[in-house]
């Protein structure tokens, strides 16, 4: 069974004032509460000697009997900001280890100004509970240093005689209860935050701050997030249905390659500038190991590509392929690629049944462009050999990397492999280009995170 917990300190107008509810009183008579966690301070202590509260409760709101759990404090200085910070973890950590409460809601109108201050702090910070913040006005909304109010409470007080006389029982009493948008101070500081995560293209975090559940437009948030988050994890098509579910054609420029739910087979290039794109914001955010490993597979691919969509070679007739890849297979090797390959290599044989490496698919679209005028003519030996020996550079940093528990930076990189990160995305970005375009490359397809990013921006209001 769910439960409902209210945290409240105690004040001066609790349990009643001036003939009408106090605003423990007052907030249990509209939510009725389960439980109430009464947060006493060592003045306050000494009123529950008598449990007054418990007993006024009862008194003003028939059948109705919540379980009161006093926590004592023993804080002399009511007035010292930090004094309630250890206590109110502590508190909300006992709450916490009841699994079947629901809601939790703060009396943000009992006690001092520094107690209901702390309260609002934790509200802001929390995103695990769901919080919900209540005051309670006066009755002809004055404040409660009125001389017809100043009447404080003591141990004279008599429960039986102020329930009477208490006007909030009548059945046409006013209800004073205010939802006040304190999200409005979570909104900025949690905005500043998301925007500073968004730099370093962090969504999972960003998905635990939007728990809180602060803004405006929350769900699509939610959903943006999401979105990105799987995108990242390489999730393809499937993450498109995040973006269906939010039919806003603003999205459709971030779409996994199509809108076309028709669709269901990927071209390799696209998959290729898509994984580019993932290698782009790491070395962006200054991950630059992630970036160079990440970058081998591309080249790779690059140069399946070359030879499979632009010169309409046909891999598995060129390689032997398996699960894991392609693997050369020398009886399949024309006589003059497979010296070309040992040339390049400087060996004097090949060995036989080994995955292809970025040097032998080098060499293979060398042999086939020196052999073949039409493909030269599409694409420029001189440009592919400048191509090639640039992406090449990278190989130390590559293996460095591979074989030794060592991270890099950018100024390591660019030291090692004699060129730049820069040079190296340059090139990549130029080929995609030059080559991709006709196929459907778009520039916004490498940009995809950021274009992400700008429309998550959008929505933190």
């Amino acid at each position: 069974m769910s439960k409902k917990v209210l945290l409240t300190f105690a004040g001066n107008t609790d349990p009643t004032r001036g003939q009408h509810d106090g605003p423990i009183i007052h907030i249990c008579r509209y939510y009725k509460p389960d439980e109430i966690y009464l947060i006493l301070t060592q003045e306050m202590e000494k009123r529950q000697e008598k449990n007054i509260y418990e007993y006024a409760i009862r008194a003003n709101i028939k059948n109705y009997v919540p379980k009161i759990i006093p926590v004592y404090t023993g804080i002399k200085d009511a007035h010292h900001f930090d004094a309630y910070f250890e206590w109110l973890y502590k508190t909300f950590g006992d709450i916490k280890k009841d699994n079947e409460i629901e809601e939790i809601y703060l009396n943000m109108t009992s006690g001092t100004t520094q107690m209901t201050t702390n309260l609002l702090m934790y509200y802001i910070d929390s995103i695990d509970l769901k919080l919900i913040p209540i005051q309670v006005e006066t009755y002809a909304g004055q404040s409660n240093q009125s001389k017809e109010n100043n009447k404080t409470v003591n141990e004279d007080y008599a429960i039986e005689e102020e329930a009477i006389c208490n006007l909030d029982n009548e059945a046409n009493a006013k209800k004073r209860i205010v939802i006040p948008d304190l999200k409005k101070y979570s909104r900025i500081l949690t905005k500043n935050q998301i925007e500073k995560l968004l730099e370093q293209y962090k969504y999972e975090a960003i998905s635990e701050l939007l728990k809180r559940d602060i803004f405006d437009k929350n769900l699509e948030l939610n959903t943006l997030v999401n979105f990105a988050i799987e995108r990242t994890n390489l999730k393809g098509l499937e993450c498109n249905k995040k973006l269906n579910s939010l039919n806003n054609k603003d999205y459709n420029k971030l779409y996994y390659f199509t809108k076309d739910k028709n669709v269901t087979r990927i071209p390799d290039w696209y998959q290729i500038v898509d994984f580019f794109s993932l290698a782009n914001i790491k070395q962006k955010t200054e991950d630059i190991s992630t970036y160079t490993l990440m970058l081998e597979p591309i080249i790779v691919k690059i140069y399946l590509s070359i030879l499979k969509d632009l010169m309409g070679k046909n891999l598995d007739e060129l390689f032997k392929r398996d699960s894991n890849g392609y693997k050369i297979e020398l009886k399949r090797l024309e006589n003059g690629l497979e010296e070309m390959i040992k040339e390049d290599l400087n060996r004097d044989s090949l060995k036989d049944n080994v995955y292809i490496s970025a040097q032998v698919l080098v060499s293979t679209i060398k042999y086939y462009l020196k052999n073949n005028i039409n493909l030269a003519n599409y694409i420029n030996v001189e440009y592919f050999n400048n191509l090639a020996e640039t992406l090449a550079k990278m190989k130390t940093v590559r293996n460095t990397l591979a074989h030794e528990l060592k991270s890099i930076s950018r100024e390591d990189f660019n030291e090692e492999s004699k060129t730049t990160v820069e040079q190296i995305n340059s090139k990549i970005l130029e080929f995609f280009n030059k080559f991709y375009t006709s196929l459907g490359y778009k520039k916004e397809m490498v940009e995809i995170y950021d274009n992400i990013n700008k429309e998550i921006v959008k929505l933190l209001k």
